[in-house]
């Protein structure tokens, strides 16, 4: 039988699985073209997937530092030029998180340590509610971009403010 934290695990890892696979659904769907649609006032999508993988490379600093493992300090990266350098960026990204969470395996105390809130930042979180997190992240910007592109008025970058003012 198995014991209510690794079936805690296992739920927490298929949602961040599945919450992925829906957002790379989303961008396999895009054109070049869509990469720069944004509705007005938004991001585009290209500022949107630059956004999701800075997160996660967040997520996975925090995870890491829950999990008593090694933090790395680089979160930053250049921002993806299309949408197949997202979808490796992101997939990358993501095999940061699950590196993060390998050392709940060594850690003798493991059911307590992905239960236990602690302060991260400003805020205290846990392992299992940061993989919450993980998962309604990817879930609302794979709805977000699929909004954009569904949007018959979201368009290409315009004119910047600069051009609007000549």
């Amino acid at each position: 039988m198995t014991c209510p934290y690794h079936s805690d695990l296992a739920a927490s890892q298929e949602a961040i699985r599945l919450a992925r696979d829906e957002l790379l659904r989303v961008i396999d769907s895009l054109g070049r073209a869509d990469f720069e649609r944004a509705r007005k006032g938004g991001w585009p999508v290209r500022k949107v997937l630059e956004h999701v993988i800075h997160s996660e490379k967040l997520y996975a600093q925090a995870t890491a530092y829950l999990c008593g493992a090694e933090v790395s300090g680089r979160t930053e990266a250049s921002p993806p030029s299309s949408p197949a350098e997202a979808r490796t960026m992101l997939l990358d990204a993501r095999k940061e998180l699950l590196r993060a969470l390998e050392g709940l395996d060594m850690d003798p105390r493991a059911y307590e340590t992905f239960f236990e809130l602690k302060r991260v930042g400003h805020e205290e979180y846990s392992v299992v509610s940061l993989l919450e997190n993980v998962a309604s992240h990817d879930q609302e910007h794979a709805a977000q971009i699929q909004a954009i592109i569904d949007d018959k008025t979201a368009g290409g970058l315009t004119a910047t403010p600069e051009d609007r003012i000549n």
